[in-house]
């Protein structure tokens, strides 16, 4: 009967040693997730993404890197460019960043640094630091007190902070800080 009680000694003893030597340290995992988070999955380098829609080219899309996050649902463009073309394939709206990103999820982006948008048919340039675009309700925003600054090709123009573009509406507003000029053309 002692063989048979040292044998099961053994054998818990054993299975005590193995069990020790595991890690059960799931806070690794955790951290490891924390960084695949801010580890791009891909990286595009003179990336371009071009939309087309029953043959016809509607928008590209250009930056000199891109990295996708899927995780967080987010591309981060450097240097970025786009063009938006209408049914004859003229440019309508064409623009500049420093930087955007993309949420995938939503198809929001915002954008930052150096940005100048401008409307071929309205014949005006747009010019901020950093802008939100919000896809539902085609609403275009700044954030905070940077200017922005809108001008005509005429030399009209609308200088003002906290601004709020309803593209669907074709309005605009500034809340703050407002001045500029307008030049009324004789047809």
């Amino acid at each position: 009967m002692r063989k048979a009680e040292l044998s099961a000694h053994t054998a818990c003893f054993i299975f005590l040693l193995i069990f020790a030597g595991c890690s059960l340290d799931y806070e690794e995992a955790g951290i490891a997730e924390d960084i695949a988070e801010e580890i791009p999955e891909t990286v595009f380098i003179d990336f371009t993404h071009t939309i087309v829609d029953s043959g016809r080219r509607w928008v590209v899309l250009e930056a000199e890197r891109a990295e996708s996050y899927p995780k967080r649902k987010e591309v981060v463009l450097d240097k970025v460019s786009f063009r938006e073309y209408d049914e004859q394939g003229e440019i309508v709206i064409s623009g500049k960043a420093d930087g955007a990103v993309f949420y995938t999820d939503s198809e929001n982006a915002t954008l930052a640094g150096g940005i100048f948008i401008y409307s071929a048919p309205e014949e005006a340039g747009l010019y901020a630091e950093s802008l939100t675009w919000t896809r539902e309700g085609r609403i275009l925003e700044s954030g905070g007190e940077d200017p922005v600054l809108m001008r005509k090709d005429d030399g009209s123009f609308m200088e003002g902070r906290i601004f709020r573009a309803d593209l669907r509406r074709k309005e605009f507003r500034f809340a703050a800080g407002v001045n500029g000029r307008y030049e009324q053309t004789e047809e």
